[in-house]
């Protein structure tokens, strides 16, 4: 008795269709992946082809039709293995992953800025970032200035210099309130180019109430001047720099007394009618102590005096 085995030519003609629906993608820019789901269901005729044609050609003799699962399945897994090798090409990954092999730090200053305050505006919100440090300072002027530093991974440095065109602050007003925040530098650090802001520098009127908060895990401030309240909610760590000649009265609301540092002589009390037993507020007061710096925190605060 006579053996034929069926689906070796069809799986033969599967690999030569597939090689050259491969290269055609490939020469006019097209997906093969795309075109492999369109075209997929020709395997199932080939095959079902070539059953019926032996079945035909051999149905007076004894022959023994077989089957050649085997080639099918390492032909299948051939082509499922291309596609996905290919489908990866596609998508832009092995260019990432080579651009990270081969890319360099370089390290900018973000473009300096300086933003007008509207005269209406009576107070400043300020959201700290989350993945870099912040630091602030009052000024005299009736504006926002803003600059700051970053790392950027890339192949050369004119690459890197094209990551330094976004917007980096941004001011939105509402009545007599003006937000200030940041994007979210998760968002630049997992593009292309790997944008990784470590520092960010503010400057803001000294004549405006302000409020911080955010998650941010750094805040540094550095005041010689303050003329209204302030208030600084959820930062972790905060470091205050205070004038010789400020007027202010500072409170921080922290857990134990170990969390309040600096050269300041802090005067603390236990915080009444709250669950938390290691809560208490130290308390700082300069001049007259007209306006105010209220600082809540889970973590610490430092303030340092200029002598």
């Amino acid at each position: 008795m006579k053996k034929r085995r069926v689906g070796t030519l069809s799986m033969g003609i599967v690999l030569i269709a597939f090689g050259i629906l491969i290269f055609i993608a490939q020469v006019n820019s097209i997906s093969a992946i795309n075109l492999s789901i369109k075209f997929w269901p020709i395997i199932l005729f080939l095959i079902g082809g070539e059953i019926l044609w032996y079945s035909y050609k051999y149905r007076d003799e004894d022959v023994n039709i077989k089957y050649d699962v085997f080639s099918v399945f390492i032909v299948l897994l051939i082509v499922v293995i291309n596609l996905g090798i290919y489908g990866i090409v596609e998508t832009g990954i092995m260019s990432k992953v080579s651009s990270m092999i081969s890319s360099e730090n370089f390290t900018f200053k973000i473009p300096y800025r300086e933003i007008e305050v509207d005269k209406n505006i009576e107070k400043i919100i300020v959201e700290v970032p989350r993945h870099c440090k912040l630091d602030m300072r009052s000024e005299k002027y009736n504006k926002i200035i803003f600059s700051g530093s970053a790392d950027i991974a890339a192949e050369n440095k004119e690459k890197a210099k094209e990551f330094l065109n976004d917007e980096y602050i941004i001011t939105k007003s509402s009545g007599n309130t003006l937000y200030v925040s940041f994007p979210d530098t998760s968002i630049h650090n997992n593009r292309a180019g790997n944008f990784s802001p470590y520092k960010f520098n503010l400057s803001i009127p000294e004549d405006k109430k302000v409020e911080i908060n955010g998650e941010g895990n750094s805040l540094d401030l550095a005041l010689d001047s303050i003329k209204s309240d302030w208030v600084i909610d959820n930062i972790n760590n905060v470091k205050v720099r205070l004038g010789k000649s400020i007027d202010v009265k500072l409170e921080a609301s922290v857990y134990g007394t170990e969390a309040l540092g600096g050269n300041a002589k802090w005067e603390t009390a236990n915080i009444e009618n709250v669950e938390e037993i290691n809560k208490v507020k130290g308390k700082l007061v300069y001049g007259e102590g007209k306006n105010s710096i209220d600082i809540i925190t889970n973590g610490e605060v430092e303030v340092n005096t200029l002598e």
